[in-house]
């Protein structure tokens, strides 16, 4: 019993004795209160577990193991069986170990132990969940035999005939890209040979449906022969290709950032190979007596003091020498938490700093208590070196920090453009109004004015279509028809504006705003470029649309000699920048630009 309290991991395990007759029936001379906790039972007549066992046993299993019970007793050798027990409505997985007494007073005694593998069964599927999120894929190389086994998984990626899950390391080789075939080999003699323990390669594979995909993989040496020659390979493969085609297309414009992100990826990848092959972690166990003020260790794996830099004699004497190797700048937060975790009995989980033989690293470590019969507490701990998981992350900070910082420079060019559009579209053209009419009437201080006053209100209707809140389109077209009746009422123009249905259009103040530049630089160009008698401005519904038109009887445009300016391009520019469709029609009766706006 003293092996299970001082092991690392808390395991429940009952022990328990049968007497077997040759026929193959049992009955059960005792069992300790471990037993009895694992299959939920308070029975106090051990004898009754007899019958008791054969109903928790699940269906499914019973028969296979009754045959072991049985085979156990006509040749007199162990059982191993493992299966399920229906215990209330949970369901445990569990392992059952029986050993003849080695007694001969007790020739029908056998010794047994039962151990839940409930938790260890959702450790192998938490193993697989991590194998998938890291795409990784296991296999293994039998150098003798020449040929190369593949865990089940990589059926994913090639399809396996019935079942087979081995081919020849030449049949391998052949779907190695030709590109990639020199480096493959070469790491692979490099392990062959001894010459390395470990090596990890870049490449491509060709995959059952003839397509191409990028694997890194990362090789050890797995078995050695009696004069240390290496017999067997074993290894993760991680299937990149998103990643690779991703770097690709961003090669040349992001080369550094790619080449930054490429690295990271490196160490994460190295990362997820050793959590799944070498599990770093340390175990520990710490145990505080009855009227004992400081708890002290018991049990301290190898891994655990590797990572501390301690040895096992100087932590037995003083437990506090294990915070000696904590960072100076973590020193004071890391024995608080401590020290509050151990005093009110908490669990416990940290991240720090350590500093060892000069070496700076990153753990976290974690505890959790329990209390036995005679008063004693018992931490159960472990501790895990994450410094390349730490380093990774800043990595990706930065790297995420210069995408912020490329984003934002977008943002602000693309905020300048509009503004030049806006200046173009608005006070370019109110001023070039105001040059045709002193043109026309000569130059004097009250044209002057009111050019300047054209300007401010078209700045007024910037203003105005930004800060409008749930607007609708109807007052924004209304302020251009009362500025151009303004402008255009001593012209020989007629503008003719059918709009009442801009009030069902309601929309963000930016849109709003591109729709008036539209309608503001059409009307201008048919003004300045048209020689037209009458413009018109029409807003109405057609099927799922809302159409705005504006139209004049002029001297029309050439669409097909004609170089578009800078106004045209905007107005289109704008329509797109909000999914919108435009079209302009145009002849010697005149010039028709429709705007098509979705009603959903």
């Amino acid at each position: 019993m003293r092996f299970y309290e001082s092991t690392p991991v808390h395991i429940p395990i009952g022990l328990f004795s049968l007497e077997i007759e040759a026929s193959g029936e049992f009955r059960f001379v005792k069992a300790n209160t471990a037993f009895l906790g694992l299959i939920d039972s308070a029975i106090a007549d051990i004898s009754q577990l007899s019958g008791m066992l054969a109903c928790l046993i699940h269906p499914e299993d019973r028969t296979a193991f009754y045959d072991a019970v049985q085979d156990a007793a006509q040749n007199r050798a162990a059982v191993f069986w493992e299966g399920r027990l229906k215990i209330g409505k949970a369901r445990k997985y569990v392992r059952i170990e029986l050993h003849p007494s080695e007694i001969p007073e007790a020739p029908k005694l056998w010794n047994g132990v039962l151990q839940d593998l409930t938790d260890i069964q959702a450790l192998q599927a938490r193993f697989v969940y991590v194998l998938d999120a890291a795409r990784a894929f296991t296999w293994w190389r039998d150098i003798t035999q020449s040929r190369a086994e593949f865990g089940v998984r990589w059926a994913k990626f090639e399809h396996l005939e019935d079942s087979v899950t081995s081919i020849s390391n030449d049949d391998w080789l052949s779907t190695v890209h030709s590109d990639d075939l020199p480096k493959v080999l070469a790491a692979l003699r490099a392990l062959e040979n001894g010459e390395a323990g470990q090596q990890a390669a870049l490449y491509r594979r060709k995959l059952a449906n003839g397509s191409w995909a990028w694997f890194r993989a990362h090789a050890q040496i797995s078995e050695r022969d009696e004069y240390g020659t290496p017999i067997a390979l074993s290894g993760v493969s991680f299937e990149v290709t998103a990643e690779i085609e991703e770097l690709a297309h961003f090669q040349s414009v992001h080369k550094e950032l790619r080449e930054e992100l490429n690295e990271t990826r490196v160490a994460l990848e190295r990362t997820a190979y050793d959590l799944t092959e070498n599990i770093p972690i340390g175990t520990y166990t710490m145990v505080l007596r009855p009227g004992e003020e400081l708890a002290k260790f018991r049990f301290m794996s190898r891994r655990f003091l590797e990572i501390t830099g301690l040895s096992a004699e100087e932590a037995r004497a003083d437990p506090l020498t294990a915070f000696a190797c904590v960072h100076p700048d973590d020193f004071d937060s890391w024995v608080q938490k401590n020290a509050y975790a151990f005093e009110n009995k908490l669990p416990f989980r940290e991240e720090a700093r350590l500093l060892v033989n000069g070496k700076e690293s990153w753990v976290v470590a974690e505890a959790y208590c329990r209390l036995k019969d005679d008063g004693t507490w018992i931490w159960e701990g472990a501790i895990q070196d994450i410094t390349e998981q730490k380093l990774a992350e800043f990595a990706l900070q930065a790297a995420n920090a210069q995408l912020i910082e490329s984003e934002t420079q977008n943002a602000r060019l693309e905020e300048r453009h509009r503004l030049l559009q806006d200046i173009h579209d608005g006070f370019g053209n109110q001023l070039a109004v105001g040059k045709m009419r002193l043109s026309r009437r000569g130059s004097d201080n009250i044209d002057a004015v009111k050019i300047i006053d054209d300007c401010l209100d078209d700045l007024r209707l910037v203003f105005a279509s930004l800060d409008a809140e749930d607007d609708n389109l109807s007052s924004v077209l209304s302020q251009i028809l009362e500025r151009m009746n303004k402008r255009t009422g001593h012209l020989s123009i007629a503008l003719n504006w059918d709009v009442d249905a801009a009030h069902k259009i309601s929309l963000e103040p930016r849109p709003l705003l591109n729709i008036a530049r539209i309608v503001q630089e059409a009307v201008t160009n048919s003004l300045r470029h048209a020689n037209a008698r009458a413009i018109s401005v029409t807003v109405h519904a057609e099927n799922d649309e809302f159409c705005i038109t504006i139209e004049d009887d002029g001297c029309g445009i050439d669409m097909e000699n004609v170089t578009l300016g800078r106004g045209l391009r905007n107005m289109r520019a704008r329509a797109m920048q909000h999914g919108w469709q435009m079209r302009i029609d145009s002849d010697t009766f005149g010039t028709r630009i429709r705007l098509a706006l979705s009603c959903n």
